[in-house]
């Protein structure tokens, strides 16, 4: 017994546990995070030791001396903007299970969570398949008005090939053609129904997700907050963070 707890305690010794959340966490949505225990010892593996979470428990059998091993679980984040991680407790079932051995950890992790996106009426699209939104930019596409020609490179489809011109030329000519966008859409927060403003945070996370997914370059106005319009993935994250941090103060609008 007294070898049992010797080693159980000493099985703990040198032990982190740190959290790998995902970019995109919402309020109240479930989300699998990535839990990594870390074994900072020089000499001897981690043996039998669970991490609790969130009144959740991961089981690692092994890990080794220097090494960290990786699982996930499911965590429920409420509130929106910067938010703590649950506090950590492993506990190690070593050598054989007699003695359980606990240990808390204190974990100083803020993730920033999002307004969970609550569907509404898409007040800007009068034009959902983009036809009469649709401008010409000066990027090169394969559509719209041709910019220039220039000599062919063999990446560019057979359709682009100017026929006419290469007849004249000892090598073939492409037509290069600006890129259709479309319109871009600055989403005013103030605008947006809702009888409350996290009602209009809601709705103004799932047109912001909705817009880019289809192609809409997307702007904010938020108060005296304004983000020009822009696409792509950290476009989206950008946004998505400054609604979570809007005003956090305020409860109602």
């Amino acid at each position: 017994m007294a070898v049992s707890g010797v080693l159980g305690k000493w099985n703990l010794s040198r032990v982190d546990v740190r959290y790998l959340p995902p970019e995109e966490i919402y309020d109240g949505r479930p989300t699998l995070i990535g839990v990594e225990l870390v074994n900072r010892r020089r000499w001897l593996p981690i043996f039998l030791m669970e991490v609790v979470a969130a009144e959740r428990a991961l089981f690692f059998p092994l890990v080794d001396r220097g090494q960290g091993r990786q699982k996930s679980m499911q965590v429920t984040i409420s509130g929106r903007g910067f938010r703590a991680l649950p506090g950590v407790m492993i506990r190690s079932r070593f050598p054989v299970n007699f003695f359980i051995r606990t240990q808390g950890l204190e974990i100083v992790q803020q993730v920033t969570v999002f307004p969970a996106p609550h569907p509404c009426p898409d007040l800007y699209l009068v034009d959902p398949g983009g036809v009469q939104g649709a401008q010409h930019n000066w990027q090169r596409g394969f559509e719209g008005d041709i910019n220039r020609i220039s000599d062919y490179q063999g990446g560019e489809p057979l359709k682009s090939i100017h026929w006419k011109l290469t007849a004249r030329h000892d090598r073939l000519k492409v037509k290069e053609l600006s890129a259709a966008t479309r319109k871009p859409i600055v989403l005013d927060l103030a605008g947006l129904p809702g009888s409350s403003l996290e009602q209009r945070l809601r709705h103004a996370s799932y047109l912001v997700t909705h817009w880019l997914r289809d192609g809409w370059p997307v702007g904010l106005k938020a108060g005296g907050l304004e983000l020009p319009p822009g696409s792509g993935y950290r476009h989206k994250l950008l946004l998505l963070k400054a609604l979570a941090l809007y005003d956090q103060d305020q409860k109602t609008a």
